[in-house]
């Protein structure tokens, strides 16, 4: 039975195209478990300044460090709110994106981690995401880009909540899965920031540009990803409902 984060779909005709959709799922599974790989080895390696955090080291803490003009009144608040719901909410999203399948009812637990994961998103991550954005370490153009992050990912979890409510399943599942690759954006960021510093290429600019970068492609390649299978689809089953014409018989 084929996942529902399958690229194609099992098909009841055609031998040839079910066994080239079995071959590209399993290689979609390998990509997936890969990902995961590097995803949760990322992660660990966001966790381990975490010894600074508390209490909060100024003097050794790099990022500390650089917010210490200004690590008074809302900011700690915000900073020790979203240290701690950030990998809730990403761990916790990876487990609701995984969950699910289009053929097999949602599991019982889907909607109540669903419930938690919208109160960690909307109530902490959100509101100390747009405190600590204001006091981004590159510039007005990285408080503006992680503005922005925090208000998308507030936005399409409320869209992934109303559209669960209202019983549109697929439309449910496409908002979450923005919400999630927006929830992915500080493992990206991480990753091409360790990209630069060993090729020698970490700039004030660079930082900037991957404040933007780091949420904005991935999410534009899911969107052009997500418009070309849809397309692939419904060429394909225009395909199939095309009946063939039946032979003219011809008079000797």
């Amino acid at each position: 039975m084929a996942s529902e984060h399958s690229l194609f779909k099992a098909s009841p005709r055609g031998t040839v195209f079910n066994r080239d959709a079995s071959r590209l799922n399993r290689l979609v599974q390998v990509a997936t478990a890969m990902t995961l790989v590097l995803g949760v080895s990322v992660l660990v390696q966001l966790l381990l300044p975490y010894q600074d955090y508390f209490p909060a080291n100024l003097k050794d803490s790099v990022f500390l460090s650089a917010h210490q003009s200004h690590f008074h009144g809302w900011y700690p608040i915000a900073f020790y709110v979203h240290i701690v719901a950030g990998p809730i909410a990403l761990v916790q999203g990876a487990a609701l994106f995984f969950s699910g399948s289009m053929q097999n009812p949602t599991p019982r637990w889907h909607r109540t981690s669903g419930r938690i994961q919208a109160v960690v998103v909307l109530l902490f991550l959100f509101p100390s995401g747009l405190v600590m954005a204001q006091h981004a370490m590159a510039g007005p153009s990285a408080e503006v880009a992680f503005t922005l992050l925090s208000l998308a990912t507030a936005i399409t979890m409320a869209l992934a909540i109303r559209r669960a409510m209202s019983g549109q399943i697929r439309q449910h599942r496409l908002w979450a899965t923005r919400c999630f690759l927006l929830l992915c954006s500080p493992l990206m960021l991480r990753v091409v920031v360790g990209f630069t510093i060993l090729t020698g290429t970490e700039t004030d600019f660079a930082h900037r540009l991957l404040a933007w970068a780091s949420w904005l492609v991935p999410w534009f390649l899911f969107e052009v990803g997500r418009k070309c299978h849809d397309a692939a689809s419904m060429s394909r089953n225009t395909t199939r409902t095309t009946p063939t014409a039946s032979p003219i018989p011809i008079s000797v």
